[in-house]
């Protein structure tokens, strides 16, 4: 029997490479909110008003961003999950992938604890990946429709809470700002103590299962999506680009709509606008998906779609970084910068973050295999260290 190995550098996809790095910048300007302002609270504290920038960037945001990088994301999880298991026997892949995910499922807890996001994707995904092999053999049809289900579920469990969320629920009270303040721009210890604790309240209340099931959905997607060989890199853009047209017409149409049903009650959801969430989160992420893989095969913009690539192979240290990085600006014991910013300020934090992080990939793999945490994350998945050095 040939030794379990990880998959070489050089048979990697860029495509799937270029999808993650877009994710990987994406994500950063909807946890940027977060990890600048208050926690729980994904709205400015100013009453609604189209004339404050920072309601202007909340607005784009919902259109755009809100869900779709993190459906994203999903999506590549899932078909990197078949991926893993389709090189080599399963008997041997199965193990090491179950390896695979505890070692994920670590790097979020210390994401959610050590580095203070408790916004953190990593546990949810370790879980997700779990359930979603049990279903790695279904064919691409019943995915699908399993996929499907989820969404159902999912839209009628947000429909069913909506009404009890009332419109002061979405704004933090002043004791609740206060006690927040406190602990996130007093010492490490104050900021430690506080996230681990929001950590462990979210992870234990019902919110969990939303975000497995959320994650779930589009995780059965890639898998269905990559049986269908739909991530070649090659073939004509032109039947992509009417995907990209139908998936952003029919999103931003519902996406719209939400918007219009929240906006008076200060983002507050309505009934109809919780139960179409899913379905326009889909169709944004499927436009965005579409779109980049059209100009990838249209080879335009060859120089973005590199750096995106280069990013991409190392998503998990540079996600860990973006939590970092937000924890030394952001917290009282860094530069103390939490709720100082205005949301225009807080995306060009954003942009210099992932300026940074760019060069950092950029010049990492000029000498480098592998990005820092892969590394070690393959270490520990296949049980030996793989070389590191190109």
């Amino acid at each position: 029997m040939l030794p379990l190995r990880p998959v070489a550098a050089s048979s990697r996809l860029g495509l799937l490479d270029a999808l993650r790095g877009f994710a990987l910048c994406g994500i950063l300007f909807v946890n940027i909110i977060d990890m600048g302002g208050p926690i729980a609270m994904n709205r400015p504290l100013a009453a609604p008003s189209l004339a404050n920038p920072d309601w202007q960037i909340w607005a784009f945001s919902h259109l755009i961003l809100t869900g779709t990088m993190r459906g994203l994301f999903s999506i590549l999880f899932g078909v990197g999950l078949l991926l893993f298991l389709h090189g080599g026997g399963e008997e041997d892949r199965l193990p090491a992938m179950l390896r695979r995910l505890s070692l994920l499922l670590l790097f979020g807890v210390v994401d959610a604890t050590l580095l203070l996001w408790p916004g953190d994707i990593l546990v949810t995904y370790a879980l997700a990946g779990a359930i979603a092999l049990c279903f790695r053999h279904m064919q691409p049809a019943r995915l699908l429709g399993l996929a499907g289900v989820v969404m159902l579920l999912l839209s009628i469990w947000a429909a069913l809470e909506a009404p009890g969320i009332r419109s002061a629920d979405m704004v933090y009270s002043a004791s609740m700002l206060a006690r927040e303040e406190s602990a996130r721009l007093g010492s490490y210890g104050d900021s430690l103590a506080y996230m681990t604790l929001v950590s462990w309240i979210w992870l234990k209340s019902g919110f969990l299962y939303i975000w497995v099931g959320d994650a779930l959905m589009f995780v059965l997607l890639g898998m269905a999506l990559l049986k269908l060989d739909w991530f070649r890199g090659e073939g004509r853009a032109l039947p992509l680009l009417r995907i990209v047209a139908i998936c952003y017409g029919g999103g931003l149409a519902l996406r719209v709509l939400q918007l219009l049903l929240i906006w008076p009650d200060g983002s507050a959801p309505t009934t109809l606008s919780a139960f179409v969430d899913q379905p326009a989160r889909l169709l944004m992420t499927a436009g965005h998906m579409s779109l980049l893989q059209s100009i990838w095969r249209l080879g335009k913009l060859p120089g973005a779609t590199k750096i995106l690539e280069r990013m991409g192979r190392m998503p998990l240290t540079l996600y860990l970084g973006q939590s970092l990085a937000g924890a030394c600006i952001f917290a009282g014991f860094g530069f103390g910068y939490w709720n100082g910013l205005t949301w225009p300020e807080l995306w060009m934090v954003a942009v210099a973050i992932l300026i940074v992080e760019a060069m950092f990939a950029w010049f990492w793999f000029l000498a480098f295999t592998y990005g820092p945490l892969e590394w070690l994350w393959r270490w520990g998945t296949y049980g030996r260290r793989p070389a590191l050095m190109r």
